[in-house]
C-alpha cells in the first residue's frame, strides 16, 4: 500500500508559492533495496550476503522532518520504529536517516552544518561538503507535483550517486539532511542505501514555525576528524596487542 501524500495549504497570496514561503515536510525513510535485489547480487557474487539479509529482516521505517522558511532550514529524525533489542537488532534505516543529529542549512551563506554532541565532550557544528548538482530534464510526478531529477555529482560514492527529485513549484531550496541548493523543494531523495519520500507537506502554516537553537562550535569536517582522532588515540593504543 502506497503512503498517502498530504498537502496542507494555509496561506496563498499572489502566485501559489512565493519566495517568502515557509513550511514543514515529513519524509518517510525506507531501505532503497529489496530482498530480490540481494538475491540477484548473491547470484552475481556466488555467495550468501548474510549481513545484507540481516539488514533487510531487521529494518524499520523512520521519519525525517524538515522545517524551513525563506533563508534557513533544519532537518532531523522525528520518529523511529523500535528494533527488537532481544535480537541485537541494528537500526540501519535510523542510522542512515541521520540518527540524533540535526542538519542546519543557511541559504544566504550557502552552507549546511551537522550538529554532533555525543562523540566529543562538546557539541560541534560540522560543516558539510559543498554539493555539486547535475540538473536533468527527466521528470516524474510526486504527490501531484512535477519534479525534476538532479544528480549529486560531488558524492564520493562511485557506484551510486545520490539522486534528488525536486519541484520548482515550491520555491524552497531545501531537502532532508545535508541536501540543498536546487531550484525547488526536494520531495524525494535516493541514497545508495535508503530513500526519503515526502509524505506530508504543510506550506505557510498559520502558526509561525519555531526554529530551535542549534548550539555548537562551528568547525570544518577535516578539523573535526583530527580532533576525534587525537581524542581517541590513547584509547586505540591501549587496545593494541
Amino acid at each position: 500500500m502506497k503512503p498517502i501524500f498530504t498537502i496542507l495549504l494555509f496561506f496563498i497570496s499572489g502566485t501559489l508559492f512565493s519566495q517568502n514561503n515557509s513550511g514543514i515536510v515529513k519524509y518517510e525513510v525506507t531501505l532503497n533495496f529489496t530482498l530480490e535485489d540481494i538475491v540477484a547480487e548473491e547470484k552475481k557474487q556466488k555467495k550468501e550476503l548474510k549481513t545484507m539479509r540481516k539488514i533487510i529482516s531487521e529494518s524499520k521505517k523512520s521519519e525525517v522532518v524538515l522545517k524551513f522558511e525563506a533563508t534557513q532550514a533544519i532537518s532531523s529524525v522525528s520518529k523511529r520504529m523500535k528494533v527488537n533489542e532481544e535480537k541485537n537488532g541494528t537500526d540501519f534505516v535510523y542510522s542512515r536517516a541521520g540518527r540524533d543529529k540535526k542538519f542546519v542549512t543557511n541559504i544566504i551563506v550557502k552552507s549546511n552544518h551537522m550538529q554532533e554532541c555525543k562523540v566529543l565532550e562538546k557539541c560541534y557544528l560540522i560543516q558539510q561538503p559543498k554539493l555539486d548538482w547535475k540538473l536533468t530534464q527527466e521528470t516524474k510526478i510526486i504527490g501531484g507535483y512535477l519534479c525534476y531529477k538532479a544528480i549529486n555529482i560531488s558524492s564520493n560514492n562511485k557506484k551510486k550517486k545520490p539522486i534528488a527529485w525536486y519541484t520548482p513549484n515550491i520555491s524552497a531550496s531545501f531537502g532532508p539532511k545535508q541536501y540543498f541548493g536546487l531550484p525547488g523543494l526536494i520531495l524525494e531523495l535516493e541514497e545508495a542505501a535508503v530513500i526519503f519520500k515526502a509524505k506530508e507537506i504543510t506550506l505557510n502554516p498559520k502558526n509561525k514555525i519555531v526554529f530551535e537553537i542549534i548550539d555548537g562550535i562551528k568547525i570544518t569536517k577535516e578539523a573535526y576528524n583530527k580532533k576525534v582522532k587525537a581524542s581517541y588515540s590513547g584509547f586505540y593504543k591501549k587496545i593494541r596487542f
